[in-house]
């Protein structure tokens, strides 16, 4: 929607202004500056309110007796602003078309034109707006509002204003400027003449230009041009060529009032004042309008009786209101200011635009200079070379000046007269420094020639301190230095304590500190010691685990292969120096591997045995007619006891292998293997029974061939006592060797299957895995077997290791 207010510029869009963006920063500014949501909302409302009364618009009424009044064109936009006012369509309709009057306490109602109605609706937006405007004062005031006492104001105001058409506002500005510019006019030469006589020197008093007469020009009683303005919206037929006239012949000897000779003949409304700044000429053709207060009292009283308490507060009661002028309200306001400021001390920032575009790296001379010009800032520069711009405490004198007379001794032990032995040492003209009770006080010859002095001096001194400070900084780095290359040795040495070589480390930037930005040498042995830190935590890390997995009693498949892998990296770090509690924990790790082996293949065989229960599953093996085809006759027979107990020898190995020579040994395995059961005829069966297990001892790929027989020689077998005997042989086996990973849970399965101390076969077992193999095979093999059927301890290693 095309809202008046904010389109007169003829600029809809530009560049370098994102109004989404400033409404995000207004919206964030208001929450830093606690304002409430309602608040919030209303001010909002408010604004919107105040945009939607610039778009009413009015035509032509007859009202009775041919009275020319005035009706909404578009009753949109009215709707619209009550809303937000909180106030009725209806009411607010009115008191745009039409306006009370009270005659000798008899209330009318009259009519107003388009014109009249236009202004007075332009009148109320002005109201609402400058209200809410005072309202954002005193709640920013009131956030940042502190504890009574002491305060800090800031007054931002750009300056004086001088465009090709100046009107009744730039008259206030400038007006606002000129009282300003005195404020700081005699606070700069007060202060400086307080100065002169707090430090009690000669002085001759300072003359500055005083801009009393423009300002009486504009504010004086009762004749000056604001005032005659007033006076003039007062009378009934007053207009602003009246006005002009007036103020024409009042001020014609006035040398800071100006007007044209032929103003008259051209209708001309302008008038000329010399402000401080330079001078300013005024278009007085709408002055009237713009001063006079046209929020009529209608208007006032309907926003005071608003729904919303805000809008309502606004406009309080104020009895009887009498309407002010414009500028009578501005007068009040500024003096206010100024009295305020003359109560306060003032400090003063001046901000100068390099050129008018907002463009990085241009600077526009005239500009600045103009700026410089109209803040002011010339005339202070003056007032200071009048006096003594150049002061400085004895002490701040001394130490900054007593360099001029480098050879010289001095004898005085004061700041006083160290300053005054240095200036008659110096053998220049200084008469013209003032000696005050705190400070010198002197001017620009005086300082040109101290300068020189200090200056000349310097080129001498400045060399010989840089070397003297330069030596200084160098031996101190090479101190810190030391004492970090000590620190980080001193961990080094200790060798297993990670924790003081990252100290080490870590304190050699604070240990050299700020003189690393000069020096870049490091200690020698800093990247030894973090090539060594990185080393011991690698062992932090196993330490982490070890903790967390040796603690583990019922363990799953991941965490066995997690800590098989972390004891596997830790057996390649064992050069690395340890920790007591490292080497306790890698040793308990090693058991834990072993303790989580068990238990989780135990938990496989448990869910997964029937995998395993018959020889015929495991894929190592010779196909049955592959077996069979070796013998001439009875192959069908040999197929179906493949592998199942049998009587008779075998005619090569169950396994496949490709070394030719097993094939062979695996016929005499078997063959002493049915010696040892009886099956067999034999003299002596317990040397055939340790003749099989040498040859699996020293025969590693005949292992698993030894153990499928003895599963194949239990498996339907028909003759007890050869069973057995079998199972006694398998005792011994599994005291000496173990089979292939392939093989291995077909032997479990088969062990778990045994008639007696099966719990002893396996726990045999365990050790001979995990434990110390023999090399050869026992000698006594009955003993042996008598040994193993009488020990009913449980293996070390099936047990969860002592963390103790």
């Amino acid at each position: 929607r095309i809202l008046t207010f904010l389109n007169q510029s003829g600029v809809i869009k530009t560049s370098d202004v994102n109004d989404e963006g400033d409404m995000q920063e207004v919206r964030q500014a208001m929450q830093e500056l606690d304002f409430t949501s309602d608040e919030k909302e209303w001010v909002f409302r408010t604004t919107a309110a105040v945009l939607h009364l610039g778009n009413v618009g009015f035509k032509d009424k007859k009202e009775k007796g041919s009275v020319k009044g005035s009706q909404i064109k578009d009753k949109k936009s009215v709707a619209l602003a009550a809303e937000f006012l909180g106030v009725t369509q209806e009411k607010l309709e009115k008191v745009l078309c039409y306006r009370s009057i009270s005659v000798r306490r008899e209330v009318s109602t009259i009519p107003l034109d388009p014109t009249v109605a236009r202004d007075g609706t332009g009148s109320l937006a002005k109201g609402l707006y400058g209200r809410l405007f005072d309202f954002l004062v005193r709640r920013v005031n009131q956030s940042l509002e502190g504890k009574e006492g002491r305060f800090m104001g800031i007054l931002d105001i750009f300056g004086f204003e001088i465009f090709e058409n100046n009107s009744f506002e730039q008259l206030c500005i400038n007006f606002a400027n000129e009282k300003l510019q005195q404020q700081f006019n005699r606070t700069t030469f007060k202060e400086e003449e307080q100065l002169y006589q707090r430090e009690g020197i000669d002085f001759e008093h300072i003359e500055f230009i005083d801009n009393q007469v423009v300002l009486d020009l504009i504010e004086a009683k009762p004749v000056g041009i604001l005032l005659m303005l007033d006076e003039e919206c007062l009378v009934p037929e007053g207009s602003n060529p009246k006005f002009m006239n007036k103020i024409e012949a009042q001020n014609k000897r006035n040398d800071k009032f100006q007007t044209d000779k032929h103003r008259k003949l051209e209708n001309s409304l302008a008038f000329e004042i010399e402000h401080y700044a330079g001078i300013v000429k005024y278009d007085s053709s709408q002055f009237m309008e713009k001063n006079k207060d046209t929020l009529f009292q209608d208007m006032y009283d309907l926003c005071a009786s608003s729904k919303d308490d805000r809008t309502a507060a606004l406009f309080p009661d104020l009895g009887k209101r009498q309407l002010k002028s414009l500028s009578y309200q501005f007068r009040g306001q500024l003096n206010a200011l100024m009295e305020r400021l003359y109560e306060t001390d003032s400090r003063y920032i001046r901000c100068i635009k390099p050129n008018n575009k907002q463009r990085p790296d241009m600077y526009e001379a005239p500009l600045v200079v103009e700026q410089l010009r109209y803040s002011g800032v010339f005339e202070a520069v003056q007032i200071r070379k009048q006096g003594y711009p150049f002061r400085l405490t004895y002490k701040k004198f001394a130490c900054r000046y007593q360099c001029i007379n480098p050879t010289h001794r001095y004898k005085a032990r004061d700041d006083e007269g160290i300053c005054k032995e240095l200036l008659k040492v110096a053998k220049q003209d200084f008469s013209g420094i003032q000696f005050g009770k705190t400070m010198l006080l002197y001017r620009a010859d005086e300082h040109k020639k101290l300068k020189l002095l200090r200056n000349l001096a310097l080129e001498t001194i400045v060399p010989r301190c840089q070397r003297v400070i330069r030596g200084g900084i160098h031996r101190e780095y090479m101190r810190r230095l030391a004492k970090a290359t000590g620190q980080i040795q001193d961990a080094l040495d200790v060798a297993n304590d990670i924790e003081m070589l990252k100290e080490a480390i870590n304190a050699v930037d604070d240990t050299i500190g700020p003189l690393a930005v000069l020096f870049k040498q490091k200690p020698t042995n800093l990247e030894k010691a973090k090539a060594h830190r990185d080393r011991l935590q690698l062992w932090v890390d196993l330490e982490r685990i070890f903790e967390r997995l040796t603690a583990e009693e019922d363990p799953d498949q991941s965490q066995l292969d997690e800590l098989t892998e972390s004891v596997a990296r830790a057996s390649e770090l064992l050069d690395i120096p340890r920790t007591d509690k490292q080497i306790k924990l890698y040793d308990l790790a090693r058991g834990q591997v072993i303790y989580m082996e068990i238990n989780v293949n135990k938990k496989h065989l448990d869910d997964h045995g029937h995998k395993y229960e018959s020889l015929a599953q495991y894929s190592g093996l010779k196909d049955p007619k592959e077996f069979a085809k070796k013998k001439l006759f009875g192959r069908a027979k040999l197929e179906e006891t493949m592998h199942v107990w049998t009587k008779s020898g075998i005619p090569c190995g169950l396994n496949r292998f490709e070394d030719k020579k097993l094939d062979k040994l695996a016929k005499e395995s078997f063959a002493a293997i049915l010696a040892y059961s009886g099956l067999k005829k034999n003299p002596d069966p317990e040397m055939m029974g340790s003749k099989a297990i040498q040859l699996a001892i020293d025969n590693e790929g005949l292992r698993d061939e030894v153990y499928a027989q003895l599963i194949k020689q239990t498996t339907n077998c028909q003759d007890q006592e050869s069973e057995e005997r079998i199972w006694d042989i398998t005792a011994a086996c599994v005291g000496c060797f173990c089979p292939s990973k392939d093989f291995e849970n077909f032997v479990f399965m088969h062990l778990r299957r045994a008639p007696a101390n099966k719990d002893q076969y396996i726990s045999t077992y365990h050790n001979t895995k995990y434990g110390e193999k023999p090399k050869s095979a026992p000698h006594n093999l009955g003993s042996i077997i008598k040994k193993f059927k009488n020990n009913k301890d449980r293996s070390r290693y099936s047990v969860m290791p002592n963390r103790a």
